[in-house]
């Protein structure tokens, strides 16, 4: 019948109308990705690519302010560490556990096996927690007011100069913790800058994390605590390389149009990405590398990774931040885990000898308390206050401008 035969041609055009809605929509979803001003014509004149960074004053309050020499890139030199700002206990104003009962994780599948339990006790004096140290005061809350004053009291006494503040999006607990670290920063000596964590809220898109950075301007971009590069407030990047250069683009002209100038120091990934990339750093102010450990734990040579990077930055006319840390073993919280053992003290001093060869501006400390990644350089039953006076030490020797060799 001829009506039959044409029924399938009638079904295959129907199938391929339902289709057009799809096809558009995935057209659109790859034109806000690869090319987000499309849609904002306003923006483009908003904003032309940041000048180098190359005539910098240093933060006011600084312990290195008017400290020479300053580094090649004109900047101060500044000793920071990152900063881990989400634990909580049932007992703090958290209300709840938070971090100390992390998942153990089975990598890379991301299979949960379990969960840690701080309730019950593993050891005289120990609780079952997401780490392999243990901190010297115990499990503690980070929007404890108490602690947080013991914190920064700790990290003035090691030299540093600031805290990069873990910042999770508005609204978050991290969010809340920063403001008060922000609050009782603004009487000591330290600066503060947000660590933005574009490498798990980069699915909002462009113009997510331009609202994300632009209510956290607004909110707390004045305070006295924020680390700052020329009246500039600094915001540290991590993984910024999962937004595409076009999404930074877009983020950096809704800042500008906004009246924001932040100094935005994104870390990036080896230097083979950044040369398939020329013109992703003249986006920002400058690049750092969060951590010497994925370059040590494949054994490759340090400095010549961090010397690499810093060239990058620099053929760029952009500073670069190097970083150090004693040692890692997250084997409390992910399966099999990375392992880089802290040698006695050994593997800190290679990594800053490492770091100052590359002639850096800032030295970035991984981390401050990292304690499911037994990086942590805060106080612990393990190893004391060893790393606090290994980090002093090194870091007048970096700010006076010396060598590489160790100061021991």
């Amino acid at each position: 019948m001829p009506g039959e035969r044409g029924r399938p041609r009638r079904l295959a055009g129907l199938l391929l109308l339902g289709l057009v809605p799809a096809l558009v929509g995935a057209g659109i979803w790859r034109l806000d990705r690869d090319r987000p001003l499309w849609r904002h014509p306003g923006l483009w004149r908003a904003a032309e690519t940041v000048p180098p960074a190359d005539e910098s004053s240093p933060p006011p309050g600084s312990l290195a302010a008017g400290v020479s020499p300053p580094s090649r890139s004109g900047l101060p030199r500044l000793v920071l560490a990152f900063h881990y700002p989400w634990y909580g206990t049932p007992e703090g104003p958290a209300r709840r556990w938070r971090h100390w009962n992390h998942p153990r994780l089975r990598i890379p599948e991301g299979q949960i096996l379990g969960f840690h339990d701080p309730r019950r006790q593993v050891a005289p004096g120990r609780l079952d927690v997401g780490a392999i140290d243990y901190p010297s005061e115990g499990l503690y809350d980070s929007a404890d007011p108490a602690v947080i004053a013991r914190q920064l009291d700790a990290a003035r006494r090691a030299g540093l100069d600031g805290l990069v503040v873990s910042w999770w999006g508005r609204a978050t607990f991290e969010a809340q913790a920063f403001e008060r670290l922000l609050d009782q920063a603004a009487t000591s000596s330290l600066r503060l800058a947000p660590y933005y964590e574009t490498g798990e809220l980069w699915p909002r898109g462009a113009e997510g994390v331009a609202v994300d950075l632009l209510t956290l301007l607004d909110s707390r971009g004045a305070s006295a605590a924020w680390l700052r590069v020329s009246g500039r407030p600094v915001i540290f990047l991590y993984a910024a390389h999962r937004l595409r250069p076009e999404g930074w683009e877009l983020v950096s002209r809704r800042l500008h149009a906004a009246g924001r100038r932040p100094f935005l120091v994104p870390d990036a990934p080896g230097p083979d990405w950044l040369a398939r990339n020329p013109g992703w750093l003249t986006r920002f102010d400058a690049l750092h590398v969060y951590s010497p450990i994925p370059i040590l734990s494949r054994g490759a040579d340090l400095g010549e990774a961090l010397r690499a990077r810093a060239a990058a930055a620099r053929a760029a006319g952009r500073p670069f931040m190097a970083p150090v840390a004693p040692g890692f073993d997250d084997r409390a919280v992910r399966q099999p885990g990375t392992v880089v053992p802290r040698d006695g003290g050994a593997t800190y001093d290679r990594t800053w000898r490492a770091a100052l060869a590359a002639d850096p501006a800032w030295i970035l400390v991984a981390s401050w308390n990292e304690w499911h990644e037994s990086s942590e350089i805060e106080p612990s039953r393990e190893y004391g206050t060893r790393y606090l006076e290994a980090t002093r030490t090194w870091a007048e020797r970096f700010r006076a401008g010396g060598s590489p060799e160790s100061p021991r």
